[in-house]
């Protein structure tokens, strides 16, 4: 197996574009073409591309002139733009209190108020209620039918250690949104929710800092419940544990064992303040009509948001050249080749969705209130931190198993000489990006990418996600990106000129709506 790496030359990578593992059939996406986009959108100019500021001003009028150039049509009305109202809650002070011991919101902990309140508290007794899974179909149920009305969940994250590898259903229970839905309609007024990691790990900065950082929600007539709620880490949840008076390694092993039952541990508080503004943001959508059925639509979907001036050091600006003016760069010129080539039996639309990286919002807005019925789409493919690391013989399908587009794709694969690998592990990347917006409402969607092979992967995660550091300094070699691109290309061009409706396997929990 091929082992590739995140970092090359770039001088190297331009002038081996045509060098790919396997033997390619003139490509019509190339990596210069994908690295033009990323130099320009991740540039100090677009100042992170965050949503409601000037940063998305200039993403749309660069996506819009390409879409234009293209001749791309738009989807609704005579503007790409639809707009997607958002309100934005930026985290205050905050305090936990459990039994004897109080923590305010800083290093080891945060706490978050409902989005649409500028301030919550609650004061009750603390349940323990494990992982917070509710999943009964599954033989778990952390919450045993409780009334947590007035009551504090305390809930570990994640889920429990095991040796059989998880169902998709149970892999969305280990998602913090799907914990606190849980304890939510539970009835509970709080929420805390402890992550077994030092304060000195990466992976608690940054989960810290995600806690930390401005939320964003569809500012729709009925607003996203969820509970007042805190995180915290190893330190501050051993604290807690001891005001309580128990242990939290003990409290670890009882969740994890079989029949775990909620108890209630003693009495404590939590209290928040937030800062809530409302403004609205824009996805991008742009249609190639089909020849003979342009009611049906295979969609492509990239988001345009980054998150801005995020850094603490001396450059502030996150540029997010991986993650995603890569994928919107792969989107533009996936366009472009369809454009250039003969028009397909069934529409192409090609979607640039807002605020990705606060919840798959954009994703979500235009998937339920879209003038697109979902009914009407054929399958979604998402272009989201497309594969930076150069080529690859390994396709990883994110979605793998869930729906029947799994036969097209390993096609698609083969033809380029590379294959389908299976890798479980990344499954839980899944539920991370805008095509599961799709997903949840019946679309057959997934990711397909070689992003995961080699090295390169676990560099980029642990020292430039979400960092300044993701910009067009690093060597990326996008040769890798452009066979990604040319695969959807490859399958988007079948399934276009097709009469097949993808379908969900029956292991899925994602189906079509009737």
């Amino acid at each position: 197996m091929l082992k590739s790496r995140f970092f090359l030359p770039l001088f190297a990578l331009l002038s081996a574009a045509a060098c790919a593992t396997a033997p390619r059939s003139n490509p019509a996406v190339t990596p210069e073409g994908i690295a033009a986009h990323v130099t320009e959108l991740a540039s100090d100019a677009y100042e992170g591309r965050e949503p409601g500021t000037a940063g998305e001003a200039k993403t749309l009028a660069y996506i819009e002139a390409a879409y234009r150039r293209i001749g791309l049509l738009p989807v609704s009305g005579d503007t790409y733009r639809l707009a997607v109202p958002l309100l934005k809650s930026e985290v205050g002070a905050g305090r936990i209190t459990a039994g004897s011991v109080t923590i305010e919101s800083g290093e080891t902990a945060t706490v978050r108020a409902p989005m649409t309140e500028t301030g919550a508290t609650a004061k009750g007794d603390i349940v323990f209620v494990g992982y917070g899974i509710a999943l009964p179909e599954e033989g778990r149920d952390d919450f045993g039918g409780l009334d947590l009305g007035g009551k504090i969940a305390l809930v570990f994250a994640g889920l429990p250690d095991g040796n059989a590898e998880p169902s998709e259903a149970m892999r969305r229970q280990s998602l913090r949104t799907v914990k606190l839905e849980n304890a939510a309609r539970a009835g509970a007024a709080g929420a805390i929710l402890i992550y077994d990691l030092a304060p000195g790990e990466d992976e608690w900065r940054r989960v810290r800092a995600f806690a930390g950082r401005a939320e964003v929600q569809i500012d729709a007539g009925t607003p996203v419940k969820t509970p007042l709620y805190a995180l915290v880490g190893r330190e501050a949840g051993s604290a807690l544990a001891r005001g309580l008076g128990v242990d939290l390694a003990m409290l670890k092993s009882e969740a994890a064992g079989a029949g775990f039952k909620p108890r209630t541990l003693g009495s404590g508080a939590l209290a928040a303040e937030n800062r809530v503004t409302r403004f609205t943001s824009y996805n991008l959508a742009g249609v190639l009509p089909g020849r003979k059925r342009p009611n049906e639509y295979v969609v492509y979907l990239a988001h345009w948001d980054h998150l801005g001036h995020c850094g603490t050091g001396i450059d502030t600006i996150c540029n997010g050249a991986v993650d995603n003016a890569s994928g919107v760069g792969g989107l533009v010129e996936l366009a472009e080749a369809f454009a250039k080539g003969r028009r397909p039996e069934r529409s192409l639309l090609f979607l640039a969705t807002t605020a990705e990286e606060s919840g798959l919002l954009g994703g979500k807005h235009f998937a339920v209130s879209g003038p697109i019925d979902p009914g009407r789409m054929v399958a979604a493919f998402g272009l989201d931190t497309i594969a930076a690391n150069g080529p690859s013989e390994d396709v990883i399908v994110l979605g793998q198993g869930l729906t029947t587009l799994d036969a097209r794709l390993a096609d698609a694969a083969k033809a380029q000489g590379r294959r389908i690998k299976v890798m479980p592990d990344v499954q839980s990347f899944y539920a991370r990006s805008d095509h599961f917006a799709f997903a949840e409402v019946g679309v057959p969607a997934v990711i397909a990418t070689g992003i995961f092979s080699g090295s390169g992967f676990g560099d980029y995660m642990s020292n430039h996600y979400h960092q300044p550091s993701d910009a067009v300094t690093l060597p990326i070699d996008y040769r890798g990106a452009a066979d990604d691109v040319n695969l959807l290309l490859a399958v988007g061009q079948g399934l276009a000129n097709s009469r097949e409706w993808p379908t969900w396997t029956k292991s899925s929990p994602y189906q079509r709506r009737p």
